[in-house]
């Protein structure tokens, strides 16, 4: 073992998808992971309507809740998506978050509700700041509530699906159309 991991970091070979049992860490190896916050940040639209489906609301329905510490550029994306397809957003971004809000009631006509008005499904972008209804964290370890991105036009190995994703969406081997929602409690979806 310690003679293949030595032989492919003399090849090149940086990031690794580790299995769950081994005996090493990542670091201990001289490898990185495969991070998977920027996969579900940009696909948070996605997850946020999947979370509504399996709630039982309507496309046009509901209200999502943005949440993070700093107006950063994918949450910006998200909103932008989530506007024609729900009744409304709460933008919960310390400072910027308010004047972001009236930016998007100006462009698309979407009435951004006040903090007051709740939401069906939060995504957080980030640690801190409120939570309503259903939660997707999409930083960090990426908490999604028992969502799930799959692509179900390959037929990955379950036990590393989220990195073996993560890996083709950085390489641009996958698209946003190419992933869908399932839940892990009620696998029938996709949505």
């Amino acid at each position: 073992m310690r003679r293949a991991v030595r032989a492919l970091y003399q090849t090149g070979v940086r990031q690794v998808i580790w299995p769950q049992n081994c005996p090493w860490s990542l670091q201990e190896a001289g490898f990185s992971g495969i991070e998977v916050e920027a996969l579900y940040q940009a696909q948070a639209d996605q997850l946020a309507l999947g979370a509504l489906a399996e709630l039982g609301i309507p496309p046009g329905e509901g209200r999502v809740a943005l949440v993070a510490q700093r107006l950063t550029i994918p949450l910006q994306r998200t909103a932008q998506r989530l506007c024609p397809q729900v009744k409304g957003l709460l933008i919960q971004v310390p400072g910027e978050g308010e004047n972001y809000a009236r930016w998007l009631h100006g462009q698309y006509g979407l009435p951004v509700a006040p903090a007051a008005a709740g939401a069906e499904v939060t995504v957080a972008f980030s640690p801190g700041g409120p939570r309503w209804g259903r939660c997707l964290e999409v930083y960090g370890d990426c908490r999604l509530d028992c969502l799930r991105l799959t692509a179900p036009g390959l037929n990955l190995p379950e036990d590393i699906q989220e990195p073996l994703l993560a890996v083709l969406w950085e390489r641009g081997e996958i698209r946003g159309e190419d992933l869908a929602v399932t839940s892990l409690d009620t696998p029938e979806g996709p949505w």
